[in-house]
């Protein structure tokens, strides 16, 4: 298992309020998750920082267990997370609405799970095609499936960074859930919306089908700021 991951502030935002978790434990557990914050002058990047603090410290506490739950672990972190920003949210007027995306994996051994809430996304890639994993709690993500529009209408809606769903905003939230066989070949990408509404799925394949998975961050993100991107970005890349 290898893992990269980068964040960028773009071209055009006062401060970064993504933030991104990755690595390996001891008992061979690999992880790796992107937040996307919103919300207020710091509460955005508040909100992130929390999310993937309380992530990675869960699991971090079952570093040489060779047996967890980590799907428990993972939505158990979550939830503190998210009543932890809530409240923080509801404490400070500066906070008030503050929330963050979601989109991450945890691997072990062939099986991966998938936790995904808002326009953060998860990839992957097999046998040299691109697939995505994640769908979208968005307005435009919904106006799809309605058929009211198409996904290339959709991607230059002017509301396609609205989203339907993010931890911290509510008492509770929902967290979507798949698990998925990996192979040894197998690349994913988790990746804000600051990376994948700027770079084309051809693009991130074109760059994830590259040698040094330690240089594709990098990669993609500098394609992003080619492609002028306006958002923060950020991308996280395991390689099976």
């Amino acid at each position: 298992m290898k893992i990269a991951g980068t964040t960028d502030i773009g071209n055009r935002r006062s401060e970064n309020q993504d933030k991104y978790v990755a690595g390996r434990l001891l008992n061979g557990v690999s992880f790796g998750f992107v937040c996307d914050g919103m919300g207020g002058v710091n509460g955005g990047e508040v909100a992130s920082s929390t999310l993937a603090k309380y992530i990675e410290d869960a699991l971090y506490v079952h570093n040489e267990s060779s047996i967890f739950n980590h799907e428990k672990t993972v939505l158990g972190a979550i939830e503190d997370a998210n009543t932890a920003i809530y409240n923080m949210g509801n404490k400070k007027t500066e906070y008030r609405g503050m929330g963050t995306t979601l989109a991450g994996v945890v691997i072990d051994g062939s099986q991966c799970t998938v936790y995904h809430a808002g326009d953060s996304r998860v990839y992957i890639v097999r046998d040299g095609k691109l697939a995505l994993i994640t769908k979208d709690h968005s307005v435009v993500q919904e106006l799809v499936d309605q058929h009211k529009l198409t996904p290339e209408q959709a991607h230059n809606h002017p509301q396609r960074n609205l989203i339907t769903r993010a931890v911290g905003v509510e008492t509770q939230v929902k967290i979507d859930v798949a698990e998925l066989d990996v192979l040894p070949g197998d690349i994913l990408l988790c990746a804000t919306d600051g990376l994948t509404n700027f770079v084309s799925p051809s693009e991130i394949m074109e760059i994830l089908t590259t040698d040094n998975i330690f240089a594709m961050p990098d990669k993609l993100i500098s394609k992003a700021l080619a492609n002028q991107a306006t958002d923060n970005i950020t991308a996280v890349v395991l390689a099976i």
